[in-house]
């Protein structure tokens, strides 16, 4: 039961950040580094949607926002199609695009609770995975 709350309280969080009323620049906007990301974020985030996200834990986040806001996220601001947020990603050794959002989406959990981002080690955690599933 706790999980099916959980989902549809995500869910309507997402419907939320997505159904709400920006300008068409704030909509526009793709940002060119992940700390333009996290600022974007907060923006189109209205306050009582940021407490509600730091009420779950960052495994809850990290699970229920990629399919959601991380295909905003890799669709808006064209991680697929090599925007200069990618770019970005690719100067600090990220490539692939559910990398990139997972990198944006947990950064931007921890800027919320006040946390350090640690992205060298978020970094390294991707990295590692490809370099593992090479091995394979």
């Amino acid at each position: 039961m706790k999980i099916i709350t959980f989902t549809v309280t995500l869910s309507l969080l997402s419907i939320a950040v997505l159904g709400q009323t920006y300008t068409k620049a704030e909509l526009k906007y793709r940002p060119k580094t992940l700390d333009e990301a996290i600022l974007q974020l907060a923006k189109l985030h209205h306050d009582t949607t940021k407490k509600q996200l730091i009420a779950i834990t960052e495994d809850q986040f990290k699970l229920y926002s990629h399919f959601e806001s991380g295909t905003w996220i890799r669709n808006k601001w064209k991680l697929w199609s090599r925007g200069k947020l990618s770019k970005y990603f690719n100067s600090i050794g990220v490539f692939h695009p559910d990398d990139m959002s997972g990198i944006i989406l947990t950064s931007y959990y921890r800027h919320l609770k006040g946390q350090d981002r640690e992205l060298e080690k978020q970094v390294k955690y991707y990295q590692d995975f490809w370099e593992a599933s090479k091995d394979r």
